[in-house]
């Protein structure tokens, strides 16, 4: 949606809408899905800007970090941005980000584009490390088995042979200190 800046001069401008985003290019992965996200939101005239409050409610589905789970969870992400028109910059110039400008929009011209803004909420909001549970086993490094279903038959404490330099090490300096001589 499109929304004229000037129509929320006299009175805040109220809207809703759902967004579709999956078939729109983002680069979420594979087995990342968003559902369509709904918007209700609401832009009000704070001179000499404007202050945009939304909230976005949808369904996001992410891997487990750990097994590889599907993690399905509900999201309802309250927005409060500073929506100013765009400053203007030399052509070719390069402008540095301010930290107050972190919760910023810049708009060029009289119309605020919602699409790309929930956009880039979304995926700023996915999470990084998304688990399963807290206490989540993972899969085990030798078999690939999902530690949650039970334990393999792997022997417990294999060393991964990348390793190996490092146990050495490790044997090496135990009971030494921290390893330097100290004589």
């Amino acid at each position: 949606m499109k929304i004229r800046l000037d129509s929320a001069r006299a009175e805040p401008f109220r809207w809703q809408e759902s967004i579709d985003l999956r078939h729109a290019g983002l680069e979420l992965g594979e087995d990342v899905e968003v559902s369509p996200v709904t918007v209700r939101g609401t832009l009000t005239w704070a001179a000499p800007n404007y202050v945009l409050q939304a909230r976005f409610a949808y369904r996001q589905t992410v891997p487990c970090d750990r097994c590889l789970a599907t993690v399905v969870s509900e999201v309802d992400l309250p927005v409060e941005l500073l929506v100013e028109r765009q400053r203007a910059v030399p052509e070719g110039a390069e402008r540095e980000l301010l930290e107050e400008e972190l919760d910023a929009v810049e708009v060029a011209g009289d119309e605020l584009d919602t699409w790309p803004l929930v956009a880039e909420q979304v995926q700023l909001n996915l999470p990084t490390h998304p688990l399963c549970r807290e206490d989540c086993a993972g899969l085990c490094p030798t078999c690939g088995r999902d530690r949650n279903r039970g334990r393999c038959d792997c022997p417990e404490g294999a060393a991964d042979a990348r390793w190996a330099a490092l146990a050495t090490l490790r044997t090496k300096f135990d009971g030494r200190g921290s390893g330097r001589d100290e004589s």
